[in-house]
């Protein structure tokens, strides 16, 4: 059986900054792969290689070494082919024209990546009605709200019809219903296009509702490659939830008590130790792990890098 080809391959990039008195390094020889219609969530700290990331893909920022493949070919080498396959939107919806309306944005973009005039309309009437913009398709885009720059941002770069999709914190500052609605077409282009998606965000909830493969950057370095579902259970701070018939035996000491009826208390713990002590006590009347949240797994990976 013939394995799928990766659309993206990144082989040991390499960027630095450097002014009079510092060097950053803002890749480290950094190397992984994206299947078609994978959704890659890239997590870490402010200044930890992401943007940098972002950009090196999309062709836009030249590496000091390594390499970016896009089905073979390399986005350093050929920026054109790079930008014709990427749609890219950077922190602070800096793709869009803000003295255009939000159709002549999207007419403008269209024209410019060759699509047919009733192609534009088609998808520009889609994507105004998705993401909840279609009464202000006459308006500038200067005096949208930054939710609405931002949906405006994401659908400009859903115009030229890409097979790899980069944003840089796509959810910022959109509001719940809205953030759904982006999340749902993330799911819908990965699924049904097979877009690779790849996605910079501190956003807890995009998280947990993509349920995908997550890259931890700190300090331009890889600290942790894994799918989320497989962080959840592998977490290193694992707690238990503790169904307990008290009496004379103490609680742990750092139990946190969810509920208590009569001589019944159920409480959670991290407590490794004191679980394995009485684990064959009759006072336990149950026992089960607690799902770890996102952000207590990402405690968890930083704070061990």
């Amino acid at each position: 059986m013939e394995m799928p080809k990766m659309k993206i391959d990144v082989c040991n990039l390499s960027k630095s900054y450097s002014t009079r008195t510092k060097t950053t390094h803002a890749l480290e020889q950094v190397t992984f792969s994206v299947d078609n219609g994978e959704i890659l969530c890239i997590l870490g700290h402010n200044g930890a290689g992401k943007t940098t990331l972002i950009k090196s893909i999309c062709g836009l920022l030249k590496p000091d070494s390594g390499d970016v493949l896009i089905d073979g070919i390399s986005s350093v080498k050929d920026t054109a082919y790079a930008h014709r396959k990427c749609g890219t939107v950077l922190e602070g919806s800096r793709n869009i024209y803000y003295y255009l309306t939000a159709y002549e944005n999207l007419q403008y973009f269209g024209i410019l990546n060759g699509l047919t005039q009733k192609q534009i309309q088609t998808d520009a009437e889609r994507y105004l009605q998705l993401f909840d913009l279609k009464a202000f398709r006459n308006v500038p885009a200067s005096a949208f709200s930054r939710g609405m720059q931002q949906k405006l941002a994401i659908t400009v770069a859903l115009m030229k019809q890409p097979e790899i999709l980069l944003l840089d914190e796509p959810t910022l500052g959109l509001d719940i219903l809205s953030s759904e609605s982006v999340i749902q077409l993330l799911k819908d282009l990965a699924q049904e296009r097979k877009l690779s998606i790849l996605i910079t965000t501190h956003d807890i909830h995009l998280i947990e509702q993509l349920n995908c493969r997550l890259i931890f950057m700190n300090h331009g370095k890889i600290s942790c490659d894994s799918s989320l579902s497989k962080l959840k259970q592998e977490s290193r701070n694992a707690r238990y939830r503790v169904t307990w018939q008290m009496q004379t035996e103490p609680l742990p000491t750092d139990a946190q008590t969810q509920q208590q009826q009569n001589d019944i208390v159920i409480f959670e713990t991290e407590d490794i130790s004191w679980l394995a002590h009485h684990i064959a006590s009759p006072q336990l009347v149950q026992i089960e792990k607690c799902n770890q949240s996102v952000a207590e797994i990402y405690k968890g990976v930083m704070g061990h890098v």
